[in-house]
């Protein structure tokens, strides 16, 4: 056997080597070529999310994404049983999951313009003035009195948190969370509110101003 013989036995048995080739009594490696990288996936955007995030939504009948110049503007036809305040909330869930941090706003109508008439401020506005509806938009919580309401009330509803505006009822309070929920203010503050009184003001923005409409209110928060 001669030795180039030998040589090409010896890459034969060996299985890393059988693909190579003995060139003149040399052994060459093949060549490897490297797999094409693939392209980079297209970052969702805002709009994208909230559209299939709507379409995905039980209580939404209807639903479209006005242009917005500081957010995601959102026009929601609703079951019975939704309110926009859910709906926002759920929309901002499923943009924290897509990694984004806009805050969504949503305002209820009866029914939807094909395509929507102008940007969600201007369409807010004309709701506004004719009293229809009120956007459903997160507020966050002054420091002090409001920011401390905000999250006792959060904590006995089980929310991940409560904006300034948002609406007791809309929020899931009923009677039983409510005298809770005024039995730790009252402790705190020195100050009794009545279930009417927090019905009434309906946001934490109302009850703060409700207690520092009071004399007695002297925060004794730790």
């Amino acid at each position: 056997m001669t030795g180039r013989q030998q040589l090409c036995r010896l890459v034969a048995d060996k299985p890393e080597t059988r693909d190579w080739s003995v060139m003149g009594g040399v052994v060459e490696k093949p060549v490897q070529v490297p797999a094409p990288a693939p392209a980079p996936t297209a970052a969702p955007t805002p709009t994208a999310v909230v559209e299939r995030a709507l379409a995905a939504h039980p209580g939404v009948l209807d639903a479209a994404v006005a242009p917005s110049g500081d957010g995601v503007g959102v026009l929601v036809v609703l079951d019975e049983m939704s309110t926009a305040l859910e709906v926002r909330e759920d929309l901002r869930a499923s943009l924290l999951a897509a990694g984004l941090e806009a805050e969504p706003a949503v305002l209820p109508v009866v029914r939807l313009a094909v395509p929507p008439l102008g940007t969600f401020e201007e369409i807010v506005a004309g709701a506004a003035a004719s009293g229809v509806a009120e956007v459903s938009r997160y507020e966050a919580p002054s420091a002090g009195t409001e920011a401390d309401l905000a999250g006792r009330l959060a904590g006995f509803l089980g929310l991940p948190r409560v904006g300034a505006l948002d609406d007791f009822v809309e929020l899931g309070g009923d009677s039983l969370v409510a005298v809770a929920f005024l039995h730790a203010v009252q402790e705190a503050y020195a100050v009794p509110l009545g279930v009417v009184e927090l019905f009434t003001a309906g946001t934490v923005r109302g009850i703060a101003r409700l207690l520092a409409a009071r004399p007695a209110a002297a925060p004794q928060v730790a």
